[in-house]
């Protein structure tokens, strides 16, 4: 917000942006040019390991995997494009990343990817 023209992309997981869900309110609120890319698998891979290496046995929260972070965006005022395949994903970035600059808005990117087995 103190720099409007500099183009600002987070890239984050969707069991990490729960935890700052009210960013993309006030994004919307305030018409932060933020792009969020948001890979969303459904989970929490990092705090579920951690549960795992700990020894106490599998985490004791579920898996998230019925809430969209593009729902929630728009829940909160904030656009979103749910990407599913890759060409919608090259189209998107091809479509938004030239004028990220010049944007007076957020938008979310809401990226599913695949649970990686071996990790979480």
């Amino acid at each position: 917000m103190g720099a409007p023209s500099r183009p600002v992309v987070a890239v984050l997981g969707d069991g990490s942006s729960l935890y700052g869900i009210q960013g993309l309110w006030s994004a919307a609120r305030y018409q932060t040019g933020v792009l969020f890319v948001v890979m969303s698998n459904g989970g929490y891979a990092i705090m579920d390991k951690l549960a795992e290496n700990s020894g106490r046995g599998k985490a004791p929260w579920p898996s998230f995997a019925e809430i969209t972070m593009s729902g929630v965006a728009e829940a909160l005022g904030c656009p979103a494009v749910r990407v599913t395949t890759h060409g919608q994903l090259k189209a998107t970035l091809a479509e938004v990343l030239p004028g990220l600059a010049e944007h007076t808005g957020p938008l979310v990117l809401d990226i599913q990817v695949a649970r990686d087995r071996t990790y979480g």
